[in-house]
C-alpha cells in the first residue's frame, strides 16, 4: 500500500508540498475555507516542531496523506488538536483511518487526555473515521466538532509506538535510498 510514518523537521518542505497538492475540495475540507498558496507556505513556516508530531502516508515516496497533531505539553488537562489531509487519488482507500490509529497511540503516549477536530459537515468520510473511536460531536453551522477520548497510556501503547517507529527508521532509509540518492532506480528528477 505504502509506508505510514512520523516526519521530520527536516521534511517540513515535504508537508508543505502536500498541502499545496490538495485539490480545492481537499484543502477546503483541511483548512475549513478556502486558503491560498501564500497562506499554506505561512502555516507549514509557523509550525512549532516541538508541540507538534507529523504522521505521514507515503507512496513510492511522495508524502500523499498526514494527520497532524497539535498540543502544549505544559497544558492541563492535556488536550491536543487533529487534522488531517489526504491526496484525491489515496481517498476512500484506508489512508485516514490508518492514520488516526497512528495518531491515537501518539496522543495516547503523550499523556494526551482528548484530541479535538474540527470538520465541516459536508466531510463524510471524515465524520464516519472519527465516530468509529470513543467520541463525542457537536455542531454549529457548517462545522462538526468532534472530540475524542484518548486511551490512557499502557505498555502495549508504547510497545506499538517503539515497534512502528523503529519500522518507520527502515522504511523512510530504504524509500529514501530507492528515490532519492543518484544511480537509484526509483530516482525522481527534479
Amino acid at each position: 500500500m505504502g509506508v505510514f510514518r512520523k516526519l521530520l523537521f527536516a521534511e517540513a518542505a515535504r508537508y508543505q508540498e502536500h498541502l499545496l497538492r490538495l485539490d480545492l475540495e481537499s484543502r477546503y475540507c483541511r483548512f475549513s475555507g478556502t486558503i491560498s498558496d501564500d497562506t499554506i507556505r505561512s502555516y507549514c513556516q509557523a509550525i512549532d516542531w516541538q508541540e507538534a508530531a507529523i504522521l505521514g502516508f507515503f507512496k513510492d515516496g511522495v508524502l500523499r496523506g498526514v494527520a497532524e497533531i497539535r498540543y502544549d505539553p505544559r497544558a492541563i488537562p492535556k488536550r491536543a488538536e487533529l487534522a488531517f489531509s489526504v491526496e484525491r487519488p489515496y481517498q476512500n482507500r484506508g489512508v485516514g483511518s490508518t492514520l488516526l490509529k497512528r495518531a491515537l497511540v501518539v496522543l495516547c503516549n503523550r499523556g494526551i487526555a482528548t484530541a479535538d477536530m474540527v470538520c465541516q459537515t459536508q466531510n463524510r468520510r471524515m465524520q464516519r473515521i472519527a465516530l468509529q473511536h470513543q467520541s463525542r460531536y457537536q455542531s454549529e453551522g457548517s462545522d462538526l466538532f468532534i472530540a475524542i477520548d484518548i486511551p490512557r497510556l499502557s505498555p502495549i501503547s508504547l510497545l506499538t509506538e517503539m515497534v512502528e517507529d523503529s519500522q518507520n527508521l527502515m522504511a523512510a532509509t530504504i524509500d529514501y535510498a530507492f528515490f532519492f540518492l543518484p544511480g537509484a532506480p526509483g530516482r525522481r528528477l527534479s
